[in-house]
This record gives structure tokens, sequence and C-alpha cells, in this order.
């Protein structure tokens, strides 16, 4: 008698038994030939990456008419924002449940997908999805479902029907993608920390209103010194609105008490800011269409001690005038 991890005692002739099976080896073609039913799976795991999503439903369709050629209607799955190793995905479990649906009611149906990465992103990940969910009954292995990946042109084995090839190159391709995005995640966070220290923090720069003949961030510093007014009169005098002079109030109050120099930083910021909005008034925006090279310079240079002056160095009059001049040398650099 043997141990088989997970599955008790297990005699050596049972061993001997699944030796001598000699199972059929099926390529990507032959799946192809077969197939009467072609379930598209399609995933992006971040909420931010807009646009990708149906790019990539687009882009299987193509290849898989081009390669594939399965007749009949496809059923897409196709799930954002999902995560990068989250095996137990709404999307994904209710493709797999109705895949195996379809081969107990007798279709040979396949599993499409633009790389293998989709499924999983993990080589340990893509074993418990492809051959225990929700349990090794009911799973795609057991039922004789293949996972076809079309970029890499590669089918995966099953339960009766192996391949060599694609069960081999899975696990593979799938550490090797998860090596890239860690490593341009890493890098990512490197070129963010770098430019943290230069003072650029991402986003759009606060606005400071150049166009507006008031400029509204120092007027209300004023009228808050000065009167007790309610927001909607300060809105009125500013030229903004109520949840403008709600919300400039609470960043009022942030940069007091989170600043080390407490009153005289949050002073030194609206000067500071005042500066860069003549600047604008005689040179244009720091962002948008029509920004000059240079103010958008001056903006970049800027943007993490406006957004969060305890955080980042004041600039100088003289950083400031320097960002201005020299603007190719505080552009970002090309990859």
């Amino acid at each position: 008698m043997a141990r088989v991890k997970g599955r008790g005692l297990k005699s050596v002739k049972d061993f001997e038994k699944e030796d001598d099976v000699v199972l059929e080896e099926r390529t990507l073609q032959d799946w192809a030939k077969v197939a009467d039913k072609e379930f598209r799976y399609h995933r992006v795991s971040t909420t931010k990456q807009e646009g990708t999503l149906g790019t990539q439903e687009k882009d299987v369709s193509d290849k898989s008419k081009s390669l594939l050629k399965i007749k009949g209607q496809a059923k897409r799955f196709s799930e954002q924002g999902s995560g990068k190793n989250n095996p137990d995905r709404e999307q994904l479990s209710m493709m797999i449940e109705e895949a195996v649906a379809a081969k107990r009611k007798g279709k040979t149906p396949v599993i499409v997908m633009r790389d293998i990465q989709r499924i999983a992103r993990d080589p340990y990940d893509i074993g418990f999805i492809y051959k225990y969910k929700p349990t090794l009954e009911d799973s795609l292995w057991s039922n004789d479902i293949p996972l076809i990946s079309l970029n890499e042109q590669m089918v995966t084995g099953t339960k009766n029907y192996k391949s060599l090839t694609g069960d081999f190159l899975a696990p593979l391709f799938i550490n090797l993608g998860g090596q890239e995005v860690a490593t341009r995640t890493k890098q990512t966070r490197a070129a963010v920390a770098a430019a943290r220290e230069k003072g650029i923090l991402a986003g759009t720069p606060i606005n400071l209103y150049p166009k507006s003949d008031l400029n509204p961030i120092t007027t209300l510093d004023r009228l808050l010194r000065e009167e007790n007014l309610s927001n909607r009169r300060l809105a009125e005098i500013t030229g903004r609105s109520p949840s403008w002079v709600r919300d400039t109030k609470f960043k009022f109050a942030e940069i007091r008490n989170k600043h080390p120099k407490g009153e005289a930083g949050f002073q030194e910021w609206l000067a500071i800011g005042d500066k860069v909005r003549n600047m604008e008034i005689e040179h244009g925006s720091r962002a948008g269409r029509g920004a000059s090279k240079r103010m958008i310079a001056v903006g970049r240079m800027t943007s993490g001690y406006f957004a969060r002056p305890w955080e980042f160095p004041a600039p100088t009059d003289e950083d400031i005038d320097e960002f201005f001049t020299n603007f190719k040398d505080y552009q970002p650099k090309r990859r």
C-alpha cells in the first residue's frame, strides 16, 4: 500500500493500472475540430485599466475566428477589477459551472482566452482552478474541458487527453508573466519615489484660478480672518461654489495642522501659490490644452508642494525661475 497526499491509502496495483492507460494526445487543432461550444474568458485585474477589457474581447474574437473557427455563438465571461491573485472570481466560477453543464449535456466545450495569464497570475493557482474548482469531480480538467490560449497557441491537457507541451508551458508562461508584473511594479514604485524626492507628485496640479479677477484662495483666507460669513456668502464673494468653500477651508486647516511651521508654513504656501498664479496670468496655464512646456515644467516640479506642503520642501523664487527657464531639464524622461 502507498499513501497518496489527500487521497489516503492506494494499492500498488492501482498505480500499475494507471500506468497501463495510454492517454490520447490532442493538439489545439484537434480540439478546434471537435469543439462545438466555445466559452471565452476575459479579465482585467484592476479597475484603473480602463478601456483594456474591450480591446481584449475584440482581440480574442478576431483571433478565435481566425485560428479556431468553432461554429456557433461563443459565450463571453468578462470581469474587471478581479485582483491579481484571486481564484474565487464570480464570472470565472459561472463559466466553469456552465461549461461543465454543457459537457454533461453532450457538448464538447472549450475555454478560450487571449493568454494563459487571464486564468491565473500564479502557477499554483492555475492548478487549483483548473483541476479542483469547485471540486475535483466538477472541475474543467475532470470533465475534459481544455484551456486554449490564443497568444501562445497552446492547449492544456485534461483527464483523458494529454498535452505535454501545454501542461509544461502553461505554468511557465504564468510564472514569467508574474515576474514581469512584479518587475514593472517595482520599477513604478522606484520611479514614484525618485519623483517625490524631486518634488513631483502624480496628478493634475491644483487650480490657482489665473483666469479669475480675484485670487479666490487668498481672498477666502482674508475673509475668514476678517468676517464671520456663511459658506454661501463666502462662495458669492469668491465666485466659487459652497462646496468649494467647504473643501478649501478643510485644506487650510489640514495644512496648518500638518505643516511643521504651522501658520507660517500655511502663509508661505499662499505666497508661493500667488507667485505661480501670477506666472500663469502672464505665461498661461500649467496644465491642459495649450499649456506651454515652460509652465508645464513649473507645474510638474511644484506639484508635490502645492498638494502636500508638509511633506515637500517649499520651492524658492530661484527654483521656480529655474524650472521655467531650463524647462527641458524638467520634462518627463521618455522610456
